[in-house]
This record gives C-alpha cells, structure tokens and sequence, in this order.
C-alpha cells in the first residue's frame, strides 16, 4: 500500500466515510454504494471460481471427455434445474416455483443448523460440568487445588443462576428465588458489558487504525514528505 494513487484512493474514501459524522452526504453514499458494488462483485467471482467452476461445470467437462473416474460427472447437469427455479421469483405469475427450491433449501438450512447447533452446545455442557471438590486431585488437597475449586464453583453458581433467570415456566416471584434471579441477572449484565466493552475496542482499534493512516502515510508520508517539503525548501 505505498504507491501514492492507492494512499491518495484510501485517503479519500476514509475522509468520505468519516463526513458521515457532520451528516449524510452524497460522498458517503458514493463511498457506500461503491463498496456494495465491491463486495457483490468479489462474491460472484469467488462464487465462480471457488464453487460452479470447480465443482459443477469441471466434474461435467471430464465426463463429457471420457476422464477415468468421472464417468457420472455428467449428473450435475440436473443441479441447474434447481438452480434455474431460483430465477421465478423474478417473475409475479411464476413465483410459486421459486418457493419449491427455497423451501428445500430452508429445510436442509435449518437442518445443518440444528446439527453444528448441537455441535455446538454439547461440548460447552461438558465443560461446565466442573469439579468443586478440592480433594478430588491427584495430590489430594492442594492450595491450588482449593483455588481452582473456588473458582469452579463461582462459575457453577453463576451458570446455574443464570439459566434460573430465564426459566420463564416457573414462578420467580418466590422469596427463595429472588436472591438467585437477582444474581443471574447480576451475572447477565457483567457478561453483556463485558461484550459490549470488547467490540467499543474492536471498533476503536479500526479507528486508530484509520487515523494512523491518515495522518502517518498520507498527510505525512505523502502530502508533506513528497509535496509540501520540497516546495517549501524551493
């Protein structure tokens, strides 16, 4: 990123999308629109090149020319058929045949998701299930192990009030849960914050980053180094 036309590129579009904090502005809707038009590009060439080329239209190639191994690569000719139904929906007679394939594609969707969903979440019940006890090592009784039993129970106490907050079949108005719902919405809103405060630095991070840039590599780098330094010093 070097070059003076890629700085001087960059430069303009960060000044354009930081205007947008005086107002919107037709330079910030150019920078938008542009960086949409970016973005469906690269994805239908990434879609081509990493996906139809090399898993449709290859394997029917080598069938077609008689490859060893891909004799029933001709198949996914079929694929298209869904594929085509895809382009009803730009028609209001026809509608009705893109919501065939969008209603396959939602159902097998839904099924992945529940899977890495389940995927997902089994493991992280395993490992909430930690031990208290601080004899249970092989050493028995360790300061250490006391410590990580402290903290073993602390999360177990704040999983467990957690989950009881949001327990909405049952009756939270009760003397003896109020304290522990009281906690689980303590725990809730420190892990929120805790999200909350991780993405305000990730955001800042972009921001410092941006202006490094601009003030480092453009107006220093560029403008003053190459330009204003040698004109003034003429």
């Amino acid at each position: 990123m070097n070059h003076p036309l890629t700085i001087w590129i960059g430069a303009i579009v960060s000044l354009a999308v930081f205007s947008y904090l005086a107002k919107d502005n037709p330079f910030y809707r150019i920078v938008q629109q542009a960086a949409l038009g970016v973005m469906v590009g690269v994805g239908v060439v990434v879609t081509w090149r990493q996906v139809l080329q090399p898993m449709w239209l290859t394997p029917i190639r080598q069938s077609l020319a008689g490859a060893p191994g891909a004799e029933w690569g001709w198949l996914w000719v079929g694929a298209a058929v869904p594929g085509a139904m895809w382009y009803f929906q730009l028609s209001k007679r026809y509608f009705w045949v893109s919501t065939l394939v969008s209603a396959m594609f939602i159902g097998i969707a839904a099924g992945l998701a529940f899977k890495n969903e389940i995927l997902l979440i089994m493991p992280q019940i395993r490992a909430s299930l930690k031990p208290v006890n601080p004899f249970a090592g092989p050493e028995g009784f360790t300061w250490a192990g006391l410590g990580q039993s402290v903290s073993n129970l602390v999360f177990l106490a704040a999983l467990l009030t957690t989950l009881l907050y949001f327990f909405f079949s049952i009756r939270t108005d009760n003397r003896l849960l109020r304290p522990p719902v009281r906690v689980g919405r303590l725990m809730l809103m420190i892990a929120l914050g805790a999200m909350f405060g991780n993405t305000v630095m990730t955001r800042m991070a972009y921001l410092i980053e941006r202006l490094n840039f601009l003030f480092h590599d453009w107006l220093d780098g560029l403008v003053y180094q190459q330009w204003l330094r040698p004109w003034l010093s003429g």
